[in-house]
């Protein structure tokens, strides 16, 4: 599936993605600091996809015409 977006809804996914991301940190800190693995394994999969997610849409950004 290809879905287009311009520069400006990138950003704003990127912002967002970004956020997320805080969070979930968070979340891993906390999840590690009281021994919750099955939490620290969820939120490091979930830092994980994100990162994926923010590279794909700079790599787009970079080498893909936009709107």
């Amino acid at each position: 599936m290809k879905i287009e977006i311009t520069k400006q809804e990138a950003n704003v996914i990127q912002v967002a993605i970004d956020h997320l991301a805080d969070e979930h940190s968070d979340v891993l800190a906390d999840a590690l600091r009281i021994g919750d693995n099955r939490q620290a394994r969820e939120s490091y999969h979930i830092l994980r996809m994100i990162e994926e997610i923010h590279e794909e849409i700079l790599f787009r950004l970079i080498n893909e015409p936009t709107k």
